[in-house]
Parts: structure tokens; C-alpha cells; sequence
């Protein structure tokens, strides 16, 4: 049975997200279901589509048309990722969106002194964030205790932004930010006392036997792993507004990206860095990444992701508009 008339819940009123890896996903009558490909006894399990907001399809999954266009009706945005690729990110075309924020948004983009402003809103959601997900993240998987460091350049980046000019400038204060973050939580997981951790984006499949686990390696492909999740949550929040994802305020500004990318930022590294660097002493990459997957999905249901994604569309818009309108005075 088709439901005309739109989505039936917010996507704010939803559960955040559902990752299925090696799945089938079908539609039974007016359901929409999926079974696991070993499963030897085929059982299938109901994908609550009318109460989600993202659903994830991980390596070795399918989906049938049907069960496309019924996400689609009850606009479930669907992010395939988990290969190490560039994830794709499909929401259906629907009429039933407000053209608000795409208008409110559209000067922004097309401004590069708003832009600036815009992404000073997010870069401070992003050290809010930081403070407080971060840190309890820290304590929660990491036994954590002292974070004067990680506050410290919180502090420190705060104030760049403060004095920061354009675009260019707040790349670089956002480069320092992030390698400072990569060091601490290192640090906080006692990886440093052992080796010299790098950030390498696109490391690829981990290989090698358990005696042979490079951790080096696996964090980076745990990080690769779970800034494609959280593009997938901004992409969620983006297309529940009206926006299109391409509308860059930061880092497309100077290379390829767009704002699905410039959203992630405001809260990716708080969720998955402490995440990540807790596997620092894994045994089994498999394992490792399964449970690595679990807490950071968990996470975007307990921290209300998607309502946090939205809330700072909301303020990086007021911020900007405002700055429009003292310079229109």
C-alpha cells in the first residue's frame, strides 16, 4: 500500500539510523524487510521505514525497486557506504519540502564574506561539541581522565577564529585543530607510547593476521569508516531541509567538497575519533570494526545527531543573515 501523502514523521521525531552489511532488502506486503546472506535459515527482520532517518548499506548489500520507492515515499535517506570509497547518498524527489532554508541559504553561498561567517558557526559548534562529546567519549571508551590538552586547543582554536580573515586562513586553523585532536586522542589511548600516529585518509582494507594488525592502519580505516557515516547523518539533515548537499560554505570553497561535508565537521570528530582510538589494541580488524560501527550508530540515536546537525544549519544561517543585515544597515 502506497502512502500518498508524504512522509508521516519529521525526521527529527525518528530513530537515527540503521546499518546492514552482506543484506537483502526486500518489501513483503506493505513491509519492508531484509535477511542476512549466511543465514542459513533465512530469517527476516522488519526495517522500521515510516520511524527512520538514515539507513546505511554496508559492503555485500542489495535492495529491491520496491523497497526503494517506499523509503523513498517515507523519506528514509539511504547512504551506501563502508567499501572505502565516496559514499553515495540517494534521497526520492518529493514536493512536499519547504523552500525556506534553501533560500536563506542561497546568498550565503553565493557570498564569501557570509560564507565566513557561516563557517565560524560551525567550526564553534564543532570545539562545543568537541568539549562535550569528545571528552565524555574519552571517559566512556578510553578511561579518560585529564583533557586540560584537548581543551586547551579547543581554546586555542576558538580564539583563531576570532582573528581568522577568509576562508583560505580557517582551512589552516582547522588543519592545526584536527592533527592537535589526532595527537591527543592518541595520547588518551596510549597508542603514542607505542608508535607515532599519522593520519592517512584511504588506507583501505586492513589486512594481515592478528599477530600482524597494524593499529596505525586500522584507526585511519575506522576514521575513513566513520566520517562516511556521519556525511550520511548531514546528508540526512540537509535533504530534510531543502538543501542541496553541494552548496559548499568551507571546503569546497577552495577543492572538491560541498556542505554535506562542511555539516560532518561540526560533529564528526567528537564522535568518532574517541570511537576510533579505543581499538587501538584490538586483536581482530573484523571485530574491530564491527564493534566500532555499533558505538558510533549508537551514538548519532544518543546524542540526537540529526537534531544536532539541524540545529547548527539554524544558527549558521542566523549567523550569517544577521552579518547581512548590519552590513546592508
Amino acid at each position: 500500500m502506497q502512502h500518498k501523502g508524504g512522509p508521516r514523521l519529521l525526521v527529527t521525531d525518528r530513530e537515527g539510523a540503521l546499518y546492514l552489511e552482506r543484506a537483502r532488502i526486500h518489501v513483503e506486503g506493505d513491509r519492508i524487510v531484509y535477511h542476512i546472506e549466511d543465514d542459513e535459515h533465512r530469517r527476516e527482520y522488519n526495517i522500521p521505514h515510516v520511524n527512520l532517518a538514515v539507513l546505511f548499506m554496508g559492503q555485500g548489500t542489495s535492495i529491491t525497486q520496491s523497497a526503494m520507492r517506499l523509503l523513498g515515499e517515507e523519506g528514509v535517506h539511504l547512504a551506501v557506504t563502508g567499501s572505502g570509497g565516496t559514499p553515495l547518498h540517494m534521497g526520492g524527489l518529493t514536493t512536499y519540502t519547504a523552500t525556506r532554508h534553501f533560500r536563506e541559504m542561497l546568498p550565503i553561498y553565493l557570498s564569501s564574506d557570509l560564507s565566513l561567517q557561516a563557517a565560524k558557526a560551525i567550526m564553534r559548534d564543532r570545539i562545543a561539541r568537541m568539549r562535550k562529546m569528545g571528552t565524555a567519549g574519552a571517559t566512556r571508551w578510553l578511561q579518560a581522565r585529564d583533557f586540560a590538552p584537548l581543551n586547551k586547543a579547543c581554546a586555542r582554536f576558538e580564539a583563531d577564529l576570532d582573528g581568522c580573515v577568509d576562508i583560505a586562513q580557517l582551512l589552516g586553523f582547522e588543519g592545526h585543530f584536527s592533527k592537535v585532536c589526532y595527537a591527543e586522542f592518541a595520547a588518551l589511548s596510549s597508542l603514542s607510547k607505542r608508535q607515532v600516529f599519522r593520519r592517512e585518509a584511504g588506507e583501505g582494507e586492513v589486512k594481515g593476521s592478528a599477530q600482524a594488525l597494524d593499529p596505525i592502519r586500522l584507526i585511519n580505516r575506522l576514521i575513513d569508516h566513520g566520517n562516511y557515516l556521519c556525511y550520511g547523518m548531514a546528508g540526512a539533515a540537509l535533504w530534510a531541509l531543502g538543501i542541496p548537499p553541494h552548496m559548499s560554505i568551507f571546503h569546497g570553497k577552495t577543492r572538491a567538497g560541498g556542505l554535506v561535508f562542511d555539516l560532518a565537521d561540526s560533529f564528526k570528530d567528537a564522535l568518532v575519533l574517541p570511537a576510533a582510538f579505543s581499538f587501538a589494541r584490538a586483536k581482530d580488524a573484523k571485530e574491530a570494526e564491527q564493534g566500532f560501527r555499533a558505538r558510533l550508530v549508537t551514538a548519532f540515536d544518543d546524542r540526537q545527531i540529526l537534531k544536532e546537525a539541524i540545529a547548527t544549519v539554524e544558527r549558521m544561517i542566523a549567523t550569517a543573515s544577521m552579518k547581512k543585515v548590519v552590513a546592508d544597515a
